[in-house]
This record gives structure tokens, sequence and C-alpha cells, in this order.
């Protein structure tokens, strides 16, 4: 009894380190992103680089060459992408910046005329006025959106030199990965390293394995809706494409939030088209669910969907995208601890 009661305090002791780490990052989360940002993006290359390092290592290709190999084979892909890629992209965003102020009114009229047919049904004078007032929320709502994307636009022009430093952070994280590692579990006090070892590897394998699993889906995904959007016409399929693929990376709402804009736009055009949209967003998540990401990720990362979609939830509410984006990883690395936590109670109690 004293044994099983020693079990359940060291598991409640964990639960409130978590519940206390948690509170930190909501009370200070949005400075803490924005210093650690960099970081967390190169430690995400870094997961998704160190295979092909390790690959190259075995074939007797020094660690630190093998990375410059990588760079210099990554650098090229990425010169001839803007060769011929980033031309056709700039000129959608100058035609899309050009056609905005159109598009926007168009809405607009569409909303004015959307008013004026309710009005003309004989609704009792409190729903019309909580209709009148959805509406001009709708307006600011769309204002504030156009507002918030030209912001995070200028941010990221203004946090280029943070930028520019990852590729030099990923390549000292991939050079000293093993020497990192051992200093980390040195840290620990040697009665506890074999279980950080554990631990650690178990977070490793299954953060490498979602890092590398989410790149490929996002690719397929982006290039998928791109040909899907060029076949029936959309404007603009290579940003939409690129808005796909980025937003995919959020799980259940990520589709959503990138088809948004698609429909939008093809709306500006017909009713038809925008179904046609819907069409190909669906047959892309559905290619995506069903063939492409059993098939890429290989492994779950442990999640009941409905965690997933609190810890969704909780990430946007206090961080905006970077915790959508992060929140479901940090969740998985949240669980691995706490079984890992209580598997030590349950040896130790035996």
């Amino acid at each position: 009894m004293l044994k099983e009661r020693w079990r359940y305090g060291i598991i409640g002791i964990a639960c409130a380190l978590a519940l206390f780490f948690l509170y930190l990052l909501f009370r200070f989360g949005q400075v803490l992103f924005a210093i650690f940002i960099p970081f967390f993006l190169a430690l995400i290359i870094a997961y998704i680089l160190n295979p092909l390092v390790e690959f190259l290592e075995e074939r007797r290709i020094a660690r630190p060459l093998g990375i410059l190999i990588i760079y210099a084979v990554f650098f090229t892909i990425a010169f001839v992408f803007s060769v011929t890629a980033i031309p056709n992209l700039i000129s959608e965003m100058q035609k899309l910046g050009e056609m905005l102020p159109q598009y926007t009114a168009r809405f607009q009229n569409f909303l004015l005329s959307l008013q004026s047919d309710y009005q003309r049904i004989n609704l009792p004078e409190s729903i019309r006025q909580a209709l009148d007032q959805n509406l001009i929320n709708l307006q600011k709502g769309m204002q504030a959106l156009l507002e918030r994307v030209t912001g995070t636009v200028l941010g990221f022009f203004s946090n280029l030199l943070a930028i520019l430093v990852i590729p030099l952070m990923v390549y000292y994280l991939l050079r000293d990965i093993d020497s990192l590692k051992r200093t980390a579990v040195l840290l620990f006090p040697k009665k506890y390293r074999n279980w950080v070892v554990s631990m650690g590897s178990e977070m490793d394998r299954t953060m490498g394995a979602y890092f590398r699993g989410m790149l490929v889906i996002c690719f397929l995904v982006g290039v998928l809706t791109y040909l899907g959007l060029v076949i029936i016409g959309v404007d603009y399929a290579l940003i939409l494409g690129l808005v796909a693929g980025i937003t995919n990376i959020i799980p259940y709402f990520g589709p959503i939030i990138g088809a948004v804009p698609a429909v939008l736009i093809a709306l500006l055009h017909s009713p038809g088209l925008a179904a046609k949209t819907i069409v190909v967003y669906v047959i892309v998540q559905q290619l995506e669910s069903q063939i492409i990401a059993p098939q890429v990720m290989g492994r779950s990362l442990g999640l009941h969907p409905l965690v997933v979609i609190f810890a969704l939830l909780i990430g946007g509410r206090f961080f905006g995208l970077p915790g959508l984006i992060f929140a479901v990883p940090f969740t998985a690395i949240m669980r691995i601890f706490l079984k890992h936590a209580a598997d030590a109670a349950a040896n130790r109690s035996r």
C-alpha cells in the first residue's frame, strides 16, 4: 500500500512539474517564441537532415564534410528553384497585390447585396440587427486579416538576420550532435542517466520521424494542390499550393485554413469554379489521409485525436500560428516524459 502511494506520488510530482512548465510557457510564451524560434527551426532542420549525414558517415565521409556536401546539394536545388519558381511566385504576388483592392471591393459588394437581400425578408428587428452586426464584424475581420498578412510579411524581412543564422546553427547541431547529447545526459545525477537516455532516445526517434514525415507530406500536398488548381484554372495556383503545403502542418484545421483563400478567390470568378476548387482540396486531403500519410509517417505519435484537438486549441489561443505548429510535437514529448516517469515510479515500487 505504501509503495502504491509512493508510486502515485511520483506521478503526481511529474504532472505538477509538467503543469508548472506549461504555466511558464503560457505566461512568457510570446517572448520565448520570439527569442527561440530560430533555434527551434534549426533543431527541426537538424532532425530532418541527420539521417543523411549519418548515411554519408557510414560511407566513411567525415561528418563535417558530409554536412557541407548536403549543404551544397541543398543550395544547388534552392538556386534552381529560385531561378524557375521564384519569378513566377513573385509575379503572382505582384498580381495579387494589384488585384487585392478589387477583390476586397467585390467581396464588400457581395456582403452588401447579401444584406439587402435578407432585409427584404420580414425578419424580427432583433434578428435583423444581429445579422447587420455580424456582417459588419465580418468586414472588419477581413480588413484585420489583410493587415495581419502584411504585418507577417514585413516581420519576416525584419527578422531576416535571425533567419540567416539558422544554417550556421544547423551545421553545429549536426556536427556536434553526439557530444551535445552526452553533455546533456551528464547534467543529470548518475542514477537517473539510464532513464534520461531511454526517454531521450524515444523522443529523438519520435520527433525525427514526425518532422521528416511532415516535410514529405506537406511537400506532396502542396504539389498536388498546385497541379489541381492549375488544371481547373484558379489564379495564383503557386501561392495557394504553397499555403496548402504550409498549413497542412496543422492537424485537422490546417487543410481548412489552407482551402479558404483558394475558395474565396475562385468564388470571385464563379460559384462553379469555387465548387471545383472544393473538390480539388477534398481529393488532395483524401489522398493525403488515406494513402500518403500512412505510407510516409510509418508511426503514430501515440496521441488520441481529442488530445490533439485540445492541444491545438490551447496552442493557437496562447501562441497563434507557432503554437498551432508546435502544439502536437510538444504534446507528444510531454506524453513520452509522463510515460517514462510512470514506468520509473512503477519499477521503484516493486
